[in-house]
């Protein structure tokens, strides 16, 4: 889970609500397969309606296929973002 502290940057519209710049119209086909490759099994975000923040979950299969994603896309952190990893499973679904 990656939470950025602070307000998100203006998205140009007036309201300052919807995706970050770029993001207008969601992942790639290409960054999808990309994904899927490195062993990206679930991506989402979400922001706060008044931009106060944003958050992102992924479940990877491992840290390597994470990093390696990010490397080939060219995705740095964003200023502020923390990034918490989740190791181990307590729930009650079964992992394929």
């Amino acid at each position: 889970m990656d939470p950025v502290p602070g307000a998100m940057p203006d998205t140009g519209r007036p309201d300052r609500q919807g995706p970050l710049p770029g993001q207008e119209d969601g992942i790639s086909p290409e960054m999808q397969a990309s994904a899927v490759k490195h062993g990206c099994r679930f991506h989402r975000a979400w922001y706060a309606r008044d931009a106060s923040a944003f958050y992102a979950l992924a479940n990877w299969d491992t840290r390597e296929g994470a990093s390696a994603f990010f490397n080939e896309w060219e995705s740095e952190d964003e200023p502020g973002e923390v990034a918490i990893v989740l190791d181990g499973d307590a729930g009650l679904v079964p992992t394929p």
